[in-house]
């Protein structure tokens, strides 16, 4: 057959497997037969610029879909490449759930090429995930027989590309096929890149005289890094943040002298809920959580980490092995502050001696570690010289200040300057309240210059000393803006009130709730929005007149249902208008997630059953662009919000600033504006938070129960009296004209600043 379009679905390099290396070579024969090669991969980093995703649903969908539609020529199979190994998931049916995303896209890929190639090993036929794939192929064999073939992976590339090249290709060198495959990623854009790799060092060395100091030198290398383990590459991942050599201040309170536990140790502690785990009432749990936090929680939080407790001495004879074992520490401490103390004095001279003494080139630390990251290049001679390489100087000088302070400490890396501005952290993609705050305070902020360098944190309580420890400096003045909904603070947020300088809360409720709890300044600074242009909702769309009354209850499934509460909503629509079929009551919400943590009491189940008999009520479950959202909330007589706890309460400031009527819990953050002149408050009782209920555990706390008979009164009194209805949603619209503006923000924010002498 002679194709043209070959789809390659494998471990692909820069990956050490063998299995990446086989397909290197498959790729570089097919390259050099002239055909176009599609390569595709769930490993990173791979010289691809087709990586596979199988979580979540969302970006697995595309992918797949994508891969069904596609008719290649030709398919080359890897079940390694599908990532099986990658999977992380800690519950049966969702690991399940991965497997079989993986299946159904191979399955679809095998069905829709016109020739195939499944590369087996006989030696994994007893995993089942192994097994299924060449199943597979047999059974589309029998309908099929020329179309798919079956090879051993030990039979080598060339008996892999024969069926589709038509004859057995001549032996490839592996410089060749990596630069085919580099070509190829660069040609199609792949992430991947060029990549300084072993093969490239080996590469650059057999261009020098054998018997110079250089190549010795190098030589030394090579043999280092092969004693390493280049199954174990690549050893070092962009980081995330920009925290060089010192931390945040750390302190543990009461230490044990023999098993030190930092503040941040504790704090992790109570964010990764691992309290059962490791109780810390003794030596024994205590040493089990240290030996956790050095070994895993790099791993977890991806960024620098402060340390508990100086590491055992790190030192190496001249051996290769000797010196390869002392790299492996280093890198098992490298995202740790104060690590490098450990360091042996002569190792550290070692490792920092410049290759080519005098040129300004590499020292053997950064070629070394550039070499175990695969370190990503754009200049062809990076790759041909690389420890003369100012690119690759550059990249290690950035590796290390995104999180890797022990390789900063021990390479002499000094902090990037950072200039005085205020650097607003956080997720600016996100729809959450975080998300939408951090908007806010961006469009607030701009163009204001303070007297020195301030990070304005947007994350709950929990994150922030996370957020500091990716952007810490030292002399920076760190400001946490803060949400929280329920009575009683978590432990896992008691670190940020000992480690920021101030805290900014958008509501008197969680001010209240961080004064009683932090020794910090607790400042109120509201919040501020400007609306886009509405997009005009036709309720028609839902079945519902245009003279019909109409009441709409919202909220987002990634939300805590049973914190918002519509099943109130419900039962009071229900109770206010018994017999009356004119006047309707929307639920809307995101789809379902199911078995989400945020609906213990599953309200939303509810939900439907009394939908399905009820008509007026009607339960819409879909994403809808924001403007058209707002022109949904614009169309509605009333807007009911039961909710049990509010830091804000953003849906009900968005209907105050619309001019629709709202209706709320007298309760939490909604308390600022929504009042007996401006909305439609409702009584509560107090009732207590039950388990399951709160993110964290909790052993006190409450929130409101919002009183059904006076929510389904109010919900009649809206609808009777239409002069009081009009005149509180004047009234709260003009609130949040002159009090929840940006421009109203932006001088609170700029009055603060002042005040802390800041600008």
């Amino acid at each position: 057959m002679a194709a043209t379009t070959i789809r390659v679905i494998a471990p692909l390099p820069p990956n050490g497997c063998k299995s990446a290396a086989q397909a290197r070579d498959v790729i570089g024969h097919l390259v050099a037969a002239g055909h176009e090669v599609r390569p595709a991969t769930a490993f990173q980093p791979a010289y691809s610029p087709d990586l596979l995703h199988f979580n979540t649903k969302r970006v697995y969908e595309p992918d797949r879909l994508r891969l069904s539609v596609e008719t290649p020529d030709a398919l080359v199979l890897y079940p390694e490449g599908l990532g099986f190994g990658e999977i992380k998931q800690k519950r049966w049916k969702h690991r399940r759930l991965e497997e079989w995303r993986r299946i159904r896209l191979a399955w679809g890929a095998l069905k829709g090429s016109a020739q195939a190639v499944v590369v087996f090993q006989p030696s994994q036929l007893w995993r089942p995930r192994h097994l299924v794939f060449v199943a597979l192929a047999l059974g589309l064999k029998i309908g099929a027989w020329r179309k798919i073939c079956l090879r051993r992976q030990a039979g080598g590339a060339a008996a892999v590309v024969a069926p589709i090249l038509g004859h057995r290709p001549e032996p490839i060198s592996a410089e060749q096929a990596d630069l085919a495959n580099i070509r190829l990623a660069a040609s199609q854009g792949g992430e991947g890149g060029m990549r300084l790799t072993p093969l490239w060092l080996r590469s650059a060395y057999d261009r020098l005289a054998p018997d110079s100091a250089l190549a010795k030198d190098i030589a030394e290398l090579i043999a280092i890094i092969e004693a390493f383990g280049e199954a174990r590459l690549p050893a070092f991942q962009t980081a995330r943040g920009d925290a060089v050599l010192q931390a945040f201040k750390d302190h543990g309170g009461r230490q044990d002298p023999q098993v030190p536990i930092t503040g941040f140790m504790r704090h992790l502690r109570f964010e990764r809920r691992l309290e059962a785990k490791f109780p810390l009432g003794d030596e024994t749990s205590r040493r089990a959580y240290a030996k956790w936090y050095v070994d895993h929680a790099p791993e977890t939080v991806g960024h620098a980490l402060p340390l508990g407790a100086v590491p055992p001495r790190i030192q190496a004879g001249s051996s290769p092995k000797s010196r390869a074992d002392a790299l492996h520490r280093i890198k098992k401490y490298a995202r740790f502050f104060g690590a490098a103390k450990s360091v042996e004095p002569s190792l550290r001279d070692w490792l920092v001696q410049e290759i080519t003494p005098g040129a300004g080139g590499l020292s053997r630390l950064e070629l070394l570690i550039a070499v175990l990251a695969y370190a990503r290049v754009k200049d062809m001679e990076a790759l041909r010289t690389p420890w003369d390489s100012h690119e690759l100087k550059r990249w290690f000088a950035g590796l290390v200040r995104g999180g890797y302070p022990m390789l900063a400490d021990l390479a002499g890396v000094p902090d990037a300057a950072l200039p005085a501005r205020i650097a607003i952290t956080g997720g600016p993609d996100s729809e959450t309240g975080l998300g939408q705050n951090q908007k806010m305070s961006i469009e607030a902020l701009a163009g204001v210059v303070p007297e020195k360098p301030v990070f304005l944190h947007h994350a709950n309580a929990d994150a922030i000393p996370r957020q500091m420890l990716m952007h810490h400096r030292d002399g920076a003045f760190h400001i946490g803006f803060l949400l929280w909904e329920m009575e009683e603070v978590p432990q896992s947020h008691r670190l940020a009130g000992e480690v920021l300088d101030e805290i900014w809360v958008p509501s008197r409720y969680v001010q209240r709730l961080y004064q009683a709890e932090f020794d910090r300044p607790v400042t109120w600074v509201g919040k501020g929005f400007d609306l886009p242009e509405i997009q005009p909702f036709d309720l028609s769309e839902l079945g519902i007149a245009a003279d019909q009354p109409v009441f709409l209850t919202s909220f987002d499934m990634h939300s805590s249902v049973a914190r918002k509460n519509p099943l109130a909503a419900v039962l009071a629509f229900q109770l206010a208008f018994e017999g009356r079929q004119d006047v309707r009551l929307i639920v809307k919400t995101t789809p379902m997630l199911k078995d989400h943590w945020g609906d213990p009491e599953q309200q939303l189940g509810i939900i439907k059953k009394i939908a399905a008999k009820d008509s007026r009520i009607i339960l819409w479950q879909t994403y809808l662009p924001f403007a058209q959202f707002l022109g949904l909330i614009s169309a509605v007589t009333a807007l009911v919000s039961p909710h049990r706890a509010e830091g804000f309460g953003y849906l009900p400031a968005y209907a105050m600033k619309l001019g629709t009527p709202v209706i709320s819990t007298d309760y939490s953050g909604t308390q600022d504006f929504c009042t007996d002149k401006t909305a439609f408050p409702v009584p509560w009782r107090k009732r207590n938070v039950r388990s399951g209920e709160s993110i964290y555990p909790l052993n006190h706390a409450f929130w409101a129960e919002i009183d059904h008979e006076a929510l389904a009164k109010t919900m009649q009194q809206v609808l009777l009296n239409q002069t009081e209805r009009d005149a509180r949603a004047k009234a709260g619209q003009k609130l949040m004209e002159r009090e929840y503006s940006s421009a109203a923000l932006r001088d609170r924010y700029k009055a603060r600043l002042a005040a802390l002498g800041l600008i």
